[in-house]
């Protein structure tokens, strides 16, 4: 611990605090022959034990002025939690509600409100989680890296909520989540939270790209896929399969050709989605070393009450000494 002082020059009032040992402050009593008077151990004692009190009083009261602190510093914990990038669709059709129905931008039942409120209550449960956010439609908008700030990841978070546009494209949007993890020393759990109502067709070249930064980095992928009740299952094969008709059929696939750690949540109500986040919530509770600041702490009250104490036990003392000999 680092030891600060707000007004250090106070620091030379210590030198007071040798005045118990000059001055002994105590009445004089005038005796026929102090030969007379007999050895007191106790007394002698007590003599010195009042002197330590006045020294120290003096002591406290120049360290309490001066504004002792203890300085601010970082302190390693280890909590529960993971590194988490939120990648969230802000296509079009993240404006309809889950039958399909277009609400806008502003309506509370749309996919893409219900997903910011869940997204919302899953960061503030998670007190340890690094989060960091890319949101994708047409092209990825990098909106936050990973940061323990709360604040900034729900403000992030509230900001993707005006109108979507364009198609879904998620490898762009997949590529700038995994770029949090590059070259980073790895703590805890690393999870990309994909959430989407759908899926584009992935290039060759991008899907053995992306297939060699999931496994570098080590990465968890979770999908919750919000799908009209009206189409079909991931794990249904089509009748009439297509990369361009069924996208998300093609995309689970890919996921789990990816030799990493996935799983897919169909959501097909608000209920569901909830489901999905808890079982995410659940699943990812690993121990994960984290960083905590620890403000910078006044220490001058203790000083001034540990003074307080001994001039109050020295004026204690003082209507206990003898004024006058008895006859």
């Amino acid at each position: 611990m680092s030891l600060g002082f707000l007004q250090p020059w106070a620091l030379l009032l210590l030198v007071f605090a040798v005045i118990p040992w000059l001055r002994h402050g105590q009445a004089t009593l005038a005796y026929s022959s102090l030969s007379q008077v007999p050895e007191d151990a106790l007394s002698d004692w007590i003599d010195r034990g009042l002197k330590l009190m006045a020294c120290g009083t003096f002591a406290c009261l120049a360290i309490g002025i001066s504004g002792p602190y203890l300085r601010e510093q970082w302190v390693e914990r280890i909590g529960t939690g993971a590194h988490i990038a939120l990648l969230l669709d802000r296509s079009s059709s993240m404006n309809e509600n889950f039958t399909g129905r277009y609400l806008g931008a502003k309506a509370t039942e749309s996919k893409s409100a219900m997903a910011r409120k869940l997204l919302s209550e899953f960061v503030s449960r998670r007190e340890h989680d690094l989060f960091g956010m890319v949101a994708f439609a047409a092209a990825p908008i990098y909106v936050l890296p990973l940061t323990e700030d709360r604040v900034a990841v729900q403000a992030a978070i509230a900001a993707a909520g005006g109108r979507g546009h364009g198609v879904t494209n998620i490898a762009p949007g997949l590529a700038m989540a995994l770029n949090f993890f590059v070259e980073e020393p790895r703590q805890g759990s690393r999870i990309i939270l994909l959430v989407s109502d759908g899926a584009a067709r992935i290039d060759e070249d991008t899907r053995d790209r992306l297939r060699q930064i999931f496994q570098e980095t080590e990465t968890t992928l979770y999908w919750i896929y919000l799908r009209n009740p009206t189409s079909a299952p991931l794990a249904e094969k089509p009748a009439n399969p297509n990369e361009s008709t069924t996208p998300e059929y093609f995309l689970n696939e890919y996921f789990e050709s990816l030799e990493i750690p996935y799983r897919a949540f169909e959501a097909e109500n608000p209920n569901a989605m909830e489901k999905a986040i808890a079982e995410v919530e659940r699943l990812e509770n690993l121990p994960l070393p984290y960083q905590e600041k620890l403000p910078r702490k006044d220490l001058s009250d203790g000083f001034f009450a540990t003074a307080l104490t001994l001039l109050i036990l020295l004026i204690g003392a003082r209507t206990l000494e003898i004024k006058t000999w008895n006859a």
